[in-house]
């Protein structure tokens, strides 16, 4: 009953701040969002709780989805295609990573993942 309250308090507070955000601040929602998910599938795995851990992973593809989604490949020339390709691959990494029902893929995806998140920072403390 707490978990179903919790969840819906959260989804309405997520989705009130994605009301009044701008792109910038929905694209670091989104890595916020899979890194949080991230760590939940870790602790599925080790935990050998496999129907959680698909629920993460499920999720995990969505949020690297609309990562994708964001990008305009049309204007953002080679910057775009790279972080689409980076997006590509944290996704195979986190299908592997599922198959295999081991975290050690998912190393590599919080770094770049991480990376990525703080280059966004760091692009909205200039404007």
């Amino acid at each position: 009953m707490f978990d179903t309250g919790y969840s819906a308090y959260k989804n309405t507070a997520v989705e009130g701040r994605a009301a009044g955000a701008d792109v910038h601040q929905l694209v670091l929602m989104l890595f916020d969002g899979f890194l949080e998910e991230l760590e939940r599938a870790i602790g599925h795995i080790n935990g050998r709780r496999f129907d959680r851990k698909a629920h993460s992973v499920e999720k995990m593809l969505r949020i690297l989805g609309g990562l994708e989604a964001s990008l305009d490949l049309d204007k953002g020339g080679e910057l775009a295609n790279n972080m689409a390709r980076l997006y590509d691959h944290c996704g195979q990494m986190v299908l592997q990573a599922s198959l295999r029902n081991q975290v050690e893929p998912l190393d590599n995806v919080r770094q770049v993942m991480t990376n990525l998140q703080q280059g966004w920072k760091g692009i909205g403390s200039q404007g």
